[in-house]
């Protein structure tokens, strides 16, 4: 008798079970499709706004990290001059190439380079200190001298961006500068910038994290001591930046790539092409502000 009611008291307890894993199994589809439905109108909502709002860029990508999904894009898959946006990749395949710890010596042809940077002929620089230094203030001079020494460098260069699945992508020089008149120094379309920067800041973090402070000070091997600046003149604009590249020549225009942390804890990254040297600024404060306000 005792082991009859012992069977039936198992049998009450894994009913009970299935029911209750049942009940949770439906609440959670539940959430989930709620989830994704508010997700799905507020991407709605967030184009139809995008729509109507004036941006000076030829083209923009949102995308959503966490989600692994573009939110929004104009002539995203349009392949345009990057300016130092390349940098984001140089700098990539550079520490790839390099122990962090790796000394590079800053030579006379990399000072060549377009703009004074503070850097010295023959200053000697850990490979790590340098990469920060470079991208934070967009040193072409920095940018040179990390690939100097590699005659292969270009076609690391694509090749890295063909794995990344870059398909537009193309790089011919280190530092995004134009060749000529009609000739950039690298190409790729908004929504590819985006996947280098989310590339980089995945593969390099105690790197790439740094683009998103106003200054730093760095101390090179040789024991010079330099204060830069962000080219970045928005991040104090822009709530929870985890990552910041700019990039201005005459071909590119203003381009700016930006990390930040949305309100709902999604990273998102955002690139703006072939806008105007102070509009990629304004342009990035309109989209994240339209992004931010989608939540409401």
């Amino acid at each position: 008798m005792m082991q009859t009611n012992n069977k039936n008291y198992l049998f009450v307890f894994i009913v009970f079970f299935i029911a209750l894993e049942g009940i949770f199994y439906v609440t959670y589809n539940n959430k989930l499709n709620n989830d994704y439905k508010k997700n799905e109108e507020r991407i709605i909502t967030l184009n139809n706004v995008l729509e109507n709002t004036p941006i000076l860029a030829k083209a923009y990508s949102i995308y959503d990290i966490n989600l692994g999904q573009k939110l929004y894009g104009k002539n995203d898959e349009v392949p345009l001059p990057l300016a130092s946006l390349a940098k984001t990749m140089s700098v990539s395949v550079a520490l790839n190439e390099h122990r962090q710890n790796d000394e590079i010596i800053i030579s006379k042809n990399a000072l060549a380079q377009d703009g004074d940077f503070g850097l010295f002929e023959n200053e000697r620089w850990k490979a790590e200190d340098l990469a920060k230094l470079t991208l934070i203030c967009s040193a072409n001079d920095g940018a040179y001298a990390m690939l100097e020494g590699d005659k292969d460098y270009l076609r690391k260069m694509n090749d890295l961006a063909k794995r990344l699945g870059l398909s537009n992508a193309s790089f011919f020089n280190s530092t995004g500068l134009d060749i000529s008149e009609h000739k950039a120094g690298a190409y790729a379309s908004a929504e590819e910038a985006n996947m280098m920067a989310v590339y980089a800041l995945k593969a390099y973090p105690n790197i790439f994290s740094v683009t998103a402070l106003p200054e730093i000070v760095m101390k090179s091997d040789s024991g010079f001591f330099h204060k830069v600046e962000n080219t970045d003149t928005v991040l104090t604009s822009i709530p929870n930046v985890i990552f910041s590249k700019t990039g201005y020549t005459v071909l590119a225009g203003g381009n700016l790539t930006v990390i930040f942390k949305d309100i709902s804890g999604h990273n998102i990254a955002i690139t703006v092409l072939g806008s105007t040297f102070a509009g990629r600024f304004t342009d990035m404060e309109k989209l994240v502000n339209v992004l931010e306000l989608s939540y409401n």
